[in-house]
């Protein structure tokens, strides 16, 4: 699995703020822990630093021109002095890294070598990409395992600090979403798992499912977890608020009746939890993988 510092070989991080792991001590860096209190973490002291750090990191390996180093840390109004400028961060980046000579002049500008698992983005994804699998093939305990090591190496929204126009919106969003989905796949995991208490997930799941109202799976997970632990007023609750409070004998999302459906009961005629009456009664044996949530699919 992979983690932080030199143990797993990470070198640089954009989950977050822009750092470096395992750097050498200096003038424009502090070793020890970020604001996170993550291990092995150098925090970037200067500003410009960490959005020259940023702009390399998201062309690495690849050459980027001086004009585009500029625009990103001076924007449309570079000072006169913005040549000599650049050269001194660049030098003062340079003290910073486990090894200066990956920073390299390459006309028509710079070109940092990050080799592979050495950017917590791409660590990051590729992680995701194990979890996903796993999610598909109903491997839970993979899909934990995969879920945790992803998750593990985010510290905050991806390349905060750093002006927009240079982070990109798109990429942010993926990556953002891509956390969402994780989470997802790590509490269907730990739902479908015999050794999980469900009780230990409803606070975290409590936080998901107010955090982000419209994303339905983080209150089916909710309303499952109270359900098996007991808490039928409150799985109740969660029902009621997800489906818009309906009348008893509206007919009901899927998606909610095979919450039913994983209790055990393999023609449930209503929901144990709020008494509305499933007419779509198709068995999702416990442990097995949701199905995905279709807007407005409803039982006849």
């Amino acid at each position: 699995m992979m983690g932080r510092g030199s143990q797993s070989g990470l070198r640089f991080g954009l989950l977050g703020p822009p750092i470096l792991y395992d750097g050498h001590d200096g003038a424009d860096g502090r070793s020890g822990a970020d604001s996170q209190g993550n291990a092995g973490v150098r925090v970037v002291g200067s500003r410009k630093l960490r959005i020259l750090l940023a702009a390399l990191l998201l062309e690495a390996g690849r050459v980027v021109s001086a004009e585009a180093l500029k625009d990103a840390l001076w924007g449309s109004t570079p000072p006169a002095s913005a040549k000599a400028s650049l050269h001194n961060h660049v030098s003062r980046l340079r003290r910073l890294l486990d090894d200066p000579d990956r920073l390299r002049a390459v006309a028509p500008g710079y070109l940092l070598r990050v080799a592979p698992g050495e950017l917590d983005v791409q660590v990051f994804e590729s992680h995701a990409a194990r979890a996903r699998g796993a999610h598909a093939d109903g491997n839970w305990t993979e899909t934990v395992h995969a879920c945790a090591a992803a998750l593990a190496l985010w510290r905050g929204a991806p390349l905060s600090g750093v002006p927009s126009e240079l982070a990109g919106y798109a990429l942010v969003q993926r990556l953002e979403e891509a956390r969402l989905l994780l989470l997802e796949w790590r509490y269907d995991a730990e739902l479908a798992l015999a050794s999980t208490r469900p009780d230990a997930l409803v606070p975290e799941l409590s936080a998901l499912a107010a955090e982000h109202p419209l994303h339905e799976s983080y209150h089916r997970q909710l309303m499952l977890a109270l359900h098996r632990t007991g808490r039928h007023a409150e799985a109740l609750a969660v029902c009621r608020t997800a489906l818009g409070q309906p009348p008893v004998e509206t007919p009901v999302p899927l998606t909610w009746q095979t919450v039913c459906a994983q209790q055990g009961d393999a023609h449930p005629e209503r929901c144990p939890t709020c008494g509305q009456r499933l007419v779509c009664t198709s068995v999702i044996p416990r442990g097995g993988a949701p199905p995905p949530l279709r807007a407005g699919e409803y039982a006849a």
